[in-house]
C-alpha cells in the first residue's frame, strides 16, 4: 500500500512539473444567442429572449467568469448583457472570422486563450461560428454530437496548455417540470 501511495505520489510530482507554472486549463463556455425577433435595427431578443439571458446569468451564478464575449451584434451582446453585469464586467467585442477567415479567427480565440490563461471567459456566438471555433481550439464536430443550436444548450471547452481541449455539452434548463 505504502509502495502504491509512493508511486502514485512521484507520478503526480511529473504531471505538475509538465505544467508551466501560474498556467492551467482555460475555460471556454459557448452560448448561443437567446430567442430574437426581427426589429428596427436587426435580430433583438423577444421577452423570452431576455428570460433566457436571465436564466443565462442564473446558470453561470456560482462561476467565475473573467471576461465576456460578442460580436459585434444586437442579440448575441443582449443575450450576454446580464451576465456581463452581474460579473462586474463589459461585454467585450470580437471579430466573428469563423465563416470568413478561420486563421483570423484562430488568431482571435488564441489570444483571448492567452489573455485569460487559466480563467473561464464566456463567448456568445451564432451556432455554426460556435462550431468552427470548437474546432480550431481542437474539439472535432462529431464529438459535439448533433442537437448544438438550442439557447439552452452551453459547450463548455477545458484548454490545457499543451493545446489539448475536451469538451462537455451542458443543458442550462435541467429543472425541467415533470
Amino acid at each position: 500500500m505504502l509502495r502504491i501511495s509512493l508511486c502514485l505520489m512521484m507520478l503526480w510530482g511529473i504531471v505538475c512539473s509538465m505544467q508551466p507554472p501560474g498556467t492551467g486549463a482555460t475555460t471556454v463556455v459557448f452560448v448561443n444567442c437567446a430567442e430574437t425577433t426581427a426589429g428596427e435595427k436587426g435580430l433583438v431578443l423577444t421577452g423570452k429572449g431576455q428570460e433566457q439571458a436571465g436564466q443565462l446569468a442564473r446558470f453561470l451564478r456560482d462561476m467565475p467568469v473573467e471576461a465576456v464575449y460578442s460580436p459585434y451584434s444586437g442579440c448575441l451582446q443582449q443575450t450576454v448583457a446580464p451576465l456581463a453585469v452581474s460579473k462586474n464586467t463589459t461585454v467585450r467585442y470580437f471579430r466573428d472570422a469563423s465563416e470568413a477567415d478561420p486563421k483570423v479567427m484562430d488568431h482571435i480565440l488564441q489570444e483571448m486563450i492567452i489573455r485569460h490563461t487559466g480563467k473561464t471567459i464566456v463567448i456568445c456566438a451564432p451556432p455554426k461560428s460556435i462550431l468552427k471555433m470548437a474546432n480550431l481550439l481542437g474539439i472535432r464536430e462529431k464529438e459535439l454530437k448533433p442537437g448544438l443550436g438550442l439557447f439552452e444548450e452551453v459547450l463548455i471547452v477545458n484548454v490545457f496548455y499543451a493545446g489539448e481541449a475536451v469538451a462537455q455539452k451542458l443543458n442550462m434548463n435541467f429543472q425541467k417540470k415533470v
